[in-house]
């Protein structure tokens, strides 16, 4: 229930939010700033909160205060509409919710063995419930405009909480092994760092302004739902099978297969034009994100102690997430307005084809152990 609760609201920001922005009239500059700095500041602020969790042994108690905490403040979004207002709204957000997955992501893979042994099959509950939120809000936006957004992502934020509340409250290991996140970083983590950075940097476009594509494209404001529906549809798959894949294929080299797709979804979709073509195209999602994250989370827990698994997590979120993903978006917005969103799509490729040098070393590092 956490995880479907968790992703429901962001099956409906991230396809809608920045067209809400556009329909209140904000420019691309104001719609890259307040997208651009959601990441930064949830995974600056999720750093902190996994110090506090790992350090005094409180995350299960942080995890439900800072996610009612946010709930709060999705409140006076419904009636903002001024630049400052929302960009201060969604900052407050984002400071107290951007805990929440590394949080719970450390949770359940503390106790994974108790919870099924296969956290693929855990977390495709919140694939499911994201395909629920795009697809469920686009008729909503349809009939009654994306005014109605901010509703959308108010009505599970407030159910959160009490799922949180109900998840293991034990961390695994002894507070005398705790590592602060500034110490976590070795050669093989840092190599895995760049290239996640990498890869969330060239994921601007699509997280910030496909929506806003797809118009340019003439195309209909049920497409951006449709797309991110179809594309998690496919992530679901890929979960359920996850350990499967796993077996097969190491993590490292799952990663270089992500970035190659990568590369290639991002050039579609910059030429496509039909709009069974770029819905198809973006079920790519399931290996830019879905297998991205699992090899991940296998490489943390080879590369990182139990004992700052929080911190490990959020680690990987802030470089990835926050500051790729922040650099992402701010790149598009300041891009959109001379080259065209396509032509964003097709610097964003270059993104992630670079990330392919950091990839191959940590490869190469692997295969020599």
């Amino acid at each position: 229930m956490a995880y479907f609760l968790v992703f429901l609201g962001s099956g409906v920001y991230l396809p809608y939010f920045s067209l809400h922005l556009a329909h209140l009239g904000f420019p691309g500059w104001q719609i890259g700033v307040v997208t651009g700095l959601q990441p930064a500041f949830r995974w600056v602020a999720a750093i902190v909160w996994a110090y506090v969790a790992d350090r005094f042994r409180i995350r299960h108690r942080l995890l439900a205060l800072t996610s009612l905490g946010g709930a709060f403040f999705f409140v006076p979004l419904l009636s903002a509409t001024a630049f400052p207002t929302v960009l201060l709204v969604m900052s407050c957000i984002a400071l107290l919710h951007g805990s929440m997955i590394p949080m719970l992501d450390a949770t359940v893979m503390d106790h994974l063995a108790d919870l099924g042994g296969d956290y693929g099959r855990l977390r495709l509950w919140g694939s499911v419930s994201f395909v629920l939120g795009a697809v469920g809000s686009a008729p909503l936006v349809h009939a009654f405009s994306p005014r109605v957004v901010p509703l959308l992502m108010l009505v599970p934020a407030v159910l959160i909480p009490a799922a949180l509340w109900r998840l293991p409250r034990s961390q695994l290991g002894h507070v005398a092994h705790f590592q602060p996140p500034w110490r976590l970083l070795t050669a093989p983590l840092a190599l895995f760092l760049a290239t996640a950075f990498l890869l969330n940097m060239s994921c601007g476009a699509w997280q910030g302004f496909f929506a806003l594509h797809t118009a340019s494209l003439g195309l209909s404001d049920t497409v951006p739902g449709l797309a991110w529906g179809a594309a998690v549809i496919a992530e679901i798959a890929l979960f359920f099978w996850a350990r499967q894949v796993l077996e097969r294929i190491s993590p490292t080299s799952l990663i270089l297969v992500v970035l190659v797709a990568t590369v290639v979804r991002w050039l579609l979709t910059a030429v496509a034009q039909s709009d069974v073509l770029v819905v198809a195209v973006q079920m790519g999602h399931t290996l830019t994100f879905s297998a991205f994250h699992i090899a991940a989370l296998l490489l943390l827990t080879r590369l990182v102690r139990v004992e700052s698994s929080t911190s490990g997590q959020a680690l990987y979120g802030l470089v990835a997430m926050g500051i790729g993903g922040s650099a992402g978006m701010s790149m598009a917005g300041t891009l959109v307005d001379q080259l065209g969103t396509a032509g964003v799509f097709r610097v964003e490729a270059a993104v992630a084809f670079l990330g392919l040098v950091p990839a191959t070393l940590l490869w190469r590092r692997t295969r020599r152990r």
